[in-house]
């Protein structure tokens, strides 16, 4: 057996010896790997530092689109209500909750479609056909 000193060679042989036991057991599931390392040894490693910060980036990146597209939808649903309510008076609840439960996409249409409504009835048309589909 040999020792190392160096503590940046140690952990250079210690990612070397869990990439080649990785490979060579891939069958095995993380839960079977950590069973033969301790979990600590595992988590001292480069290429576990490298995954959780990938990880953390893309968790980060995912959450502004989420956070961007539920602000997009807040704002197109509070326009719309504003809109119609000026047009034909206080809305009903259950023309709330529809409008509510919309996709952007749809908010987008309905914004087209509510220019051609003369009346509460064209509103409650086109909601229960967006609603059937």
């Amino acid at each position: 057996m040999f020792k190392v000193n160096n503590d940046s060679k140690k952990q250079d042989i210690i990612e070397l010896l869990e990439t080649v036991l990785l490979s060579k057991f891939s069958q095995l599931s993380r839960q079977e790997i950590e069973a033969m390392f301790s979990v600590s040894d595992i988590k001292q490693t480069r290429v576990y530092q490298e995954a959780k910060e990938e990880g953390k980036q893309e968790g980060k990146q995912e959450g502004k689109q989420e956070g961007r597209q539920e602000g997009r939808k807040n704002e197109a649903i509070n326009l719309l209500l504003r809109i119609l309510s000026k047009r034909f008076g206080k809305l009903g609840d259950s023309y709330i909750q529809n409008i509510n439960s919309l996709e952007i996409e749809q908010l987008e249409k309905l914004g087209e479609s509510l220019l051609d409504f003369a009346d509460i009835n064209d509103l409650e048309i086109w909601l229960k056909s967006e609603i059937e589909q």
